[in-house]
């Protein structure tokens, strides 16, 4: 692996990509689908310098991250997102129908149910239930709706791909090249 040299092009790369993890923690926010902190706090870029010239840079998260993000289909709804490119596709994650398949994880729901206070009640007795009857419910729903995606990658993503205006990625990064090009002719000695 080559290593980084700080020019203009890496500085622009590191901007672009805090600029992405920056417009993806608002929009997890904006939908409030991070109770805990723990997929905002995980929310990380990496760049690399690839032998020979080139970069490559990646986008990571939590295990759960690519969920939240593209969503996943339940065994009664098909859930789409959007690619990096806008348009629309079938989510690559899917629930199996019982009893091959399980539900959502009872005991990450269980504490969301505690962090979120929701309680439920028993039609019947008009009684509290108990949090793990509760996450039972809310896992078999999820089984069957699946979970809409929130794009949090992928729309600040699409957005900077597809955007024809000054700000657009290619346009910054052309700049940035143009920049450490200059540089390298105003450095070379002939």
């Amino acid at each position: 692996m080559a290593k980084l040299k700080n020019n203009s092009t890496e500085k622009y790369l590191r901007h672009f990509a805090e600029g992405i993890i920056r417009k993806g923690k608002q929009i997890l926010k904006a939908k409030k689908k991070d109770v805990s902190g723990k997929l905002l706090n995980s929310l990380r870029y990496r760049l690399h310098a690839q032998e020979g010239g080139g970069y490559k840079l990646f986008f990571k998260s939590t295990d759960y991250g690519s969920f939240v993000d593209k969503g996943v289909s339940g065994t009664k709804v098909r859930r789409m997102y959007t690619t990096i490119s806008g348009k629309k596709k079938k989510s690559p994650f899917s629930y199996k129908p019982y009893p091959q398949g399980l539900g959502a994880n009872i005991g990450a729901l269980e504490n969301w149910i505690s962090k979120k206070g929701i309680k439920g009640r028993d039609k019947k007795t008009g009684r509290f239930m108990k949090t793990k009857s509760l996450a039972y419910l809310f896992s078999k729903s999820i089984q069957r709706k699946g979970i809409k995606g929130t794009n949090f990658y992928s729309d600040p993503l699409s957005q900077a791909f597809t955007s024809n205006t000054v700000d657009s990625f290619a346009v910054q990064f052309l700049d940035a090249w143009k920049k450490d090009i200059i540089g390298y002719f105003k450095d070379l000695k002939i």
